[in-house]
């Protein structure tokens, strides 16, 4: 994202569809399966899995051959399976969120699942060209992102869904970063240091943990038209601070501001084709390497990205 410039007054349009699926506990870099973990932390609600589907419109335009303008607006589409703790099992045992923890060992596990979905926040950036001669350029990617996505969805039962659920970070975000990229007879290459930084608490009382981002990419035609690219890329992200007072942390991991910080590395092989009148298509598959997760937390197994852009 926000890997080139244009020159002045070209225009591009885009969309993405991605596809990302996690199916596996990790506490720190170690792979846990439920149910056991429900019986060892004394939850009444374990994740399983999750499918997280993204489609992603962007748009760019140069007003002048050193600035590229661009917005990215995304709509999401959140899916997660869950074990639950049945209270009729356990005598004694009220419903709700005061059910002792301790209570969820001793309960029969029925599988569970909620969903939310809606438009993110959108991001609105500029791009700034600080050197581009001799077939090597490097920019500035400078971006705020606007809390357009809903902090407040709710289940079926309507309780307060966990953070993963939410569709947005519910506060003004920073987003600075720096991508080099040199253009070689056979081949291109790249390489793009990023961050994002929470400015305030949300209306809710937490901010989510701040990230960077840091990859690297080649690329290479094959084809007259088509060419295939390799990347490699490695992120980090904090813990939630603060809290929303609607969700109780003993009840769930998901919950829990202090199990949602952790690390990924991760590597993605690529296609795209050069298409007549503008048009480009491209496809990445991106596979986890490594995880190190606060937790036990939901870890990515891996992701799909699907791609259209249109420049004129």
């Amino acid at each position: 994202m926000g890997d080139h410039t244009h020159d002045a007054g070209e225009f591009m349009l885009s969309f993405r569809h991605m596809r990302m699926e996690m199916n596996d506990l990790y506490k720190a870099d170690d792979r846990r399966l439920p149910p056991n973990l429900m019986q060892a932390y004394s939850y009444a609600m374990m994740p399983t899995s999750m499918t997280m589907e993204m489609e992603m419109l962007g748009g760019m335009y140069a007003p002048t051959d050193s600035t590229t303008l661009m917005f990215m607006l995304p709509y999401i589409e959140n899916n997660m399976d869950m074990l639950m703790a049945m209270p009729g099992a356990m005598s004694g045992v009220t419903t709700g969120a005061d059910m002792p923890m301790e209570m969820a060992a001793n309960s029969v596990s029925v599988k569970s699942s909620m969903k939310s979905s809606g438009i993110g926040d959108l991001k609105l950036g500029v791009l700034h060209n600080l050197y581009d001669e001799a077939g090597r350029r490097v920019h500035l990617n400078m971006a705020v992102s606007v809390p357009t996505g809903s902090i407040d969805e709710e289940g079926d039962n309507n309780q307060q869904l966990p953070y993963r659920m939410q569709l947005g970070s519910g506060t003004y975000d920073l987003l600075p970063g720096i991508t080099y990229a040199a253009q070689y007879e056979g081949f291109s290459w790249g390489a793009q240091a990023q961050a994002t930084f929470r400015l305030d608490k949300n209306d809710n009382d937490y901010r989510l943990g701040n990230r960077f981002l840091g990859q690297a990419w080649i690329q290479k035609p094959v084809y007259r038209y088509v060419a295939v690219s390799a990347r490699l890329a490695w992120e980090k992200w904090g813990n939630i601070n603060g809290e929303d007072e609607q969700l109780n942390p003993m009840m769930t991991p998901l919950a829990d501001p202090g199990m949602q910080g952790g690390s990924r590395s991760s590597a993605g092989l690529g296609a795209s084709a050069v298409l007549p009148a503008g048009n480009r298509l491209a496809l990445e598959y991106n596979k986890v390497l490594e995880q190190n997760l606060d937790g036990p937390q939901l870890g990515v197994d891996d992701s799909l990205m699907l791609a259209w852009q249109f420049s004129f």
